[in-house]
């Protein structure tokens, strides 16, 4: 068995896109025929391929979106007792989004082939490291139902903070890029004019708008080296995501800055931390537990001492004294994980752990968004005062000299 994404047309001849799982091509023909349409393509979908394609980082990405609304259908319906195959069954005939439907049909292949359900979901999608994670340590420990459901919730809470975020830079975003268009056309066609009346008046302009046309004339001449060095940061950026060597040397430079590096140790905790909690939660062994924990990890330095921590659980150090070896977890966190332990409590405890975590990281959010409006204001403001200026002080050298 394996998916097969098609395009077909209905009777009225509208267009149709969607992912059936079959033994061949032929029997895919006759499955979209069952459903009333007419099948115009049908190309084979995940395979052998894909595993190469996650290796070099080029697997297809499914928005996060999405993948909160298939993890609640999927919470939902292992929780009415069916069975993976069936709730993924269920999932792609009803699923009203073609990436839900194709992650289904994907998934229903893998498990027809043998695959762990882990392993089936991740073969041809990009998902989140600590969502694979805790599928298998559902899988292991025969919780599946419950590990979907606090996916769900994670995944739901996430989506509603980075809505909120989103929405909070909106307004300044729109300001910013208004403001510089208006300064590019006083400079663009105002400047120029001004500039014609001193060299016919024999004048020198202002230091300021010397400076400033000086500027103007640097973008004019290297406008395409400007232009082809922002577009090589934005690919590198998206590079980095996916390419292991870019992303170490992106994260050593985030790293070795202030601000970055305090995000990046919060999201890294607050990440570890949801992990441990849904495993350990999971009724898995706590060296499992540091293992899969470690694995969602992607900085590199990160991951190095959250395997440390899981090595030296396993020599037979306590879990709170393993944990003290991992620097970007806050003293409380690992306070709470280490009462946990003395408590017999340590899933509760690491859950209320991470929770605090999260807390933590998305009040910094909710305080960088607030300072973002403001900031951008003043920066902006500047901007077009330095250039209002450069432009009005060559009018009042004027003036002065017509009316001396």
């Amino acid at each position: 068995m394996r998916p097969y994404g098609y395009v077909a047309y209905t009777p009225e001849g509208r267009r149709r896109r969607g992912v059936v799982v079959a033994e061949s091509e032929t029997e895919a023909s006759e499955q979209i025929g069952a459903r009333g349409l007419l099948p115009a393509e049908i190309v084979p979908r995940g395979g052998g391929a894909a595993p190469a394609l996650r290796r070099r980082g080029f697997a297809r990405r499914i928005d996060r979106d999405m993948l909160a609304v298939f993890t609640r259908q999927m919470a939902v319906l292992l929780s009415a007792g069916l069975a993976a195959d069936a709730a993924l069954d269920a999932v792609q005939s009803s699923a009203s989004a073609p990436s839900i439907e194709a992650l289904a049909a994907e998934g229903k292949a893998g498990l027809m082939q043998g695959d762990a359900l882990s392993e089936a979901l991740g073969r041809g999608r990009e998902l989140p490291p600590y969502f694979l994670a805790a599928v298998r340590a559902g899988e292991h420990s025969g919780e599946l139902a419950a590990v979907f459901e606090t996916l769900a919730e994670h995944l739901e809470t996430s989506s509603a903070e980075r809505a909120q975020m989103a929405s909070a830079l909106i307004y300044p975003a729109f300001v910013t890029v208004v403001a510089l268009l208006v300064c590019g056309v006083l400079m663009v066609t105002v400047a120029p004019e001004i500039v014609a009346m001193f060299e016919a008046a024999g004048q020198e302009l202002p230091a300021l708008t010397q400076a400033m046309l000086a500027a103007v004339a640097v973008i004019e001449r290297h406008w395409p080296l400007i232009l082809g060095a922002l577009a090589g940061l934005v690919l590198f950026g998206l590079a980095s995501g996916r390419v292991p060597a870019l992303r170490a040397r992106r994260d050593r430079v985030l790293l070795a800055v202030p601000l970055t590096r305090r995000f990046m140790r919060m999201a890294a905790a607050a990440q570890y931390l949801r992990t441990l909690a849904l495993v350990i939660n999971a009724r898995l062994p706590l060296d499992a537990a540091l293992r899969h924990a470690a694995a969602v990890l992607s900085v590199g330095p990160f991951r190095a001492e959250a395997e440390a921590a899981g090595e030296a659980l396993r020599r037979g150090e306590s879990l709170g004294r393993a944990l003290g070896r991992v620097s970007f977890l806050h003293p409380v966190s690992r306070q709470l994980v280490e009462a946990g332990e003395a408590s017999a409590r340590v899933g509760p405890m690491t859950e209320r752990a991470a929770v605090l975590a999260e807390s933590w990281m998305r009040t910094e959010r909710k305080r960088i968004a607030v300072l973002l409006e403001p900031l951008s204001m003043v920066i902006v403001g500047g901007l077009v005062l330095v250039i209002v200026l450069a432009i009005l002080l060559p009018i009042f050298d004027m003036q002065a000299m017509v009316q001396g």
